[in-house]
């Protein structure tokens, strides 16, 4: 049974659905559309979606056979294939991949995260504005749990001492995951399925993929978490330029991994919604025909504990 179709707001904060509405296409038709992606991680260009139609999906390459082109939108057939390729479209890594292409967004709210979602994750974006509102109000104003809480500082804040730390902040700076699922291990010891050595290496393969990109994803987080705490500890203009430049320079990478996880294992649940649904060879075949195709296709993060304070030995991701 097909999955009903996302809200508006699921499909903003989504790290696989991009609204085609947001980006500057001449099709008509193509405004309503979505990019996707599948279960095995390729761009489709999704016409529909309903609990009862299911999803109409079709590749960026065929998309002529179901819109009219010609010299005045033929470019938006280059473009959506452009878009397909990302390896993520939750809206942080979009906005480093449209500047890096040079699409201009014209509706920006379309890469921000709904409300709901902003609040759900409050509690980890504190760990990275608490650091800049002590420099900034002082420690008796930290306990802030939102971006609202921010905003009021901002709004009405102890202005004279607020002045002074920005004075001297600006100056310094120089500016004005979740397991590996259970579905490899009941594959890998089912009894009828353990005589496929095929089936067994491939599932090996898939497991180390799929810990080491968790592995990735957490430890890169934790580095960010302290050279950020690092870098309020000492804030200069090297420092806040590394910090910004190492974000921004992981960010496409993070989301990809995180996108292709998400996709993998939505499609898992979507496929097999109980642990009694689908006898061990069902489950197989999937593992194979769609969980595994396009892992390939994680970015490996190759992060380094180099960029942790103090330094530690280099880890390359592969």
């Amino acid at each position: 049974m097909a999955e009903p179709p996302l809200t508006d707001e699921q499909d903003k904060d989504a790290l696989h659905i991009l609204p085609l509405a947001m980006v500057p296409l001449q099709t008509p038709g193509l405004a309503k559309a979505k990019l996707v992606k599948n279960s095995r991680l390729e761009g489709m260009v999704e016409l529909f979606s309903g609990k009862e139609t299911g999803s109409g999906q079709v590749p960026p390459d065929e998309l002529m056979r179901v819109f009219h082109f010609d010299d005045s939108n033929r470019d938006d057939l280059d473009l959506i294939r452009t878009l397909g390729e990302l390896p993520s479209f939750d809206v942080y890594s979009l906005r480093v991949e449209l500047r890096r292409l040079g699409i201009p967004v014209d509706h920006f709210e379309h890469l921000r995260l709904s409300q709901s979602k902003t609040n759900q994750v409050a509690a980890y974006m504190a760990v990275f504005t608490r650091p800049l509102v002590q420099t900034v109000y002082g420690r008796d104003k930290c306990d802030v749990r939102s971006l609202d809480d921010i905003l009021k500082l901002f709004a009405d804040p102890d202005v004279e001492t607020a002045r002074r730390n920005l004075l001297k902040l600006a100056k310094s700076l120089d500016i004005g995951l979740a397991s590996i699922p259970a579905f490899l291990a009941d594959i890998r010891g089912d009894k009828q399925l353990k005589a496929n050595g095929n089936l067994q290496r491939m599932c090996q393969v898939l497991e180390r993929k799929l810990n080491l990109t968790n592995d990735e994803v957490t430890n890169i987080l934790e580095i960010f978490r302290s050279r950020t705490e690092h870098m309020w500890e000492n804030p200069t203009g090297i420092n806040f330029r590394e910090m910004q430049d190492m974000i921004t320079g992981y960010q496409s990478r993070i989301g990809g991994a995180l996108c292709a996880l998400t996709v993998k294992m939505n499609a898992w649940a979507a496929k097999f919604p109980s642990r009694s649904a689908g006898t061990p060879s069902r489950r197989a075949d999937f593992v194979l025909s769609d969980i595994l195709p396009g892992i390939e296709m994680i970015e490996a993060i190759n992060y380094s504990t180099d960029a942790l304070p103090g330094g530690g030995a280099t880890r390359a991701a592969g």
